[in-house]
C-alpha cells in the first residue's frame, strides 16, 4: 500500500520538473534561462558534490541579465569542474554584479549542473585527481 501512495507524489515532482524545464526554455531568450537552471538545480533532488574549476576569465561569461533589482548585471559562465575522484562535467556559475577575476581556483558546492556556492582555493587544497583532470584537455 506504502508504494500506491509514493506514486502521486513521483508524478507531482516530474511534472514540476517537466514544467520548470519547458519555463526555461521559453525564457532563455529573455536571459532569465540560467536564474531558472539555477533555481530547478536547487529544487530537484540532486546531491551536491564538491567541485574545482579554474576561475574563469572575465570576458568568457556566455550571457548576461538584469538582477532582480534592475541595478547591475548577473554574469553566466560554463566551466568544466572535476571532482575528488577526477570526474568532470560543465557547470553553470552565475557572478551576480560583477564579473569573474580570472585568477586561480574555485571550490564549488554544485548541485545538479549549477555551482551554489562557490569560493577561491589554493592549489594546495585541491585534490590531486580533480587538479590532474583539469589539466587534462576536454573533448572539443
Amino acid at each position: 500500500m506504502r508504494n500506491t501512495r509514493r506514486i502521486p507524489h513521483v508524478l507531482v515532482l516530474l511534472a514540476l520538473g517537466a514544467c520548470v524545464v519547458g519555463a526555461t526554455q521559453a525564457l532563455h531568450g529573455s536571459g532569465w534561462g540560467p536564474a531558472l537552471r539555477s533555481v530547478a538545480d536547487r529544487l530537484l533532488p540532486n546531491p551536491t558534490v564538491l567541485m574545482y574549476v579554474h576561475a574563469p576569465a572575465a570576458e568568457s561569461y556566455a550571457e548576461t541579465y538584469t538582477d532582480a533589482t534592475g541595478a547591475g548585471a548577473n554574469y553566466v559562465y560554463h566551466v568544466v569542474g572535476a571532482d575528488a575522484r577526477g570526474a568532470t562535467r560543465e557547470l553553470q556559475l552565475i557572478f551576480f554584479g560583477a564579473k569573474a577575476d580570472g585568477t586561480g581556483l574555485l571550490e564549488i558546492e554544485a548541485k545538479g549542473g549549477t555551482g551554489v556556492r562557490y569560493h577561491h582555493v589554493a592549489e594546495a587544497n585541491v585534490p590531486t585527481a580533480a587538479l590532474e583532470a583539469l589539466r587534462t584537455p576536454g573533448p572539443e
